[in-house]
């Protein structure tokens, strides 16, 4: 007779029975897969107080985050309530047609106005380099031969004819 090989716990007297045989294998890899499933659920169980702390603390940095945006909204509501009311005493004063009329003006303003004034600032600039040339000017005159007799007429006062 040839040696039948042993499988899981069932002895091989068991296994040769047809009916008993395989009802009892069967139990067997049941108990197996319930054995196995008993680990893997004692491995979860193992591994819950370390995920509820991971919640725990997930949930606190949730709150502190609620909490931030709950001082931050607070601050835009009161700055915002602030400018409520000058905005709407602007929005009663404001004409809804000149405020068609503000695109124009301003392409005017930066067309003509803004090149005045840049000129004008140029112009301020050269009167002060001819001022600086003029005092430049009279230091060199004050110092020629004969500049004192033309200061001394300058200072006297003018006869006048009466």
């Amino acid at each position: 007779m040839a040696e039948r090989k042993q499988s899981g716990r069932v002895p091989d007297v068991v296994g040769a029975i047809p009916v008993v045989g395989g009802l009892v294998r069967g139990a067997d890899e049941q108990m197996q897969w319930a054995q196995d499933l008993l680990e893997q659920q004692a491995r979860l169980v193992s591994q819950l107080p370390a995920t509820l702390k991971t919640l725990n603390d997930s949930i606190e940095a949730f709150n502190a985050t609620i909490q931030r945006l709950d001082r931050t909204v607070t601050r835009i509501e009161t700055a915002t309530n602030s400018l409520v009311a000058p905005l709407e005493k602007a929005a009663a004063v404001v004409d809804p047609a000149r405020l068609a009329d503000l695109p124009e003006l301003l392409d005017v303003l930066r067309r003509e106005a803004v090149p005045a004034l840049r000129a004008a600032t140029d112009t301020q600039r050269q009167v002060a380099l001819i001022g600086a040339t003029l005092d430049r000017i009279v230091a060199v005159l004050g110092e020629l031969p004969g500049a004192g007799i033309l200061r001394r007429m300058a200072a006297r006062p003018t006869e006048s004819p009466d």
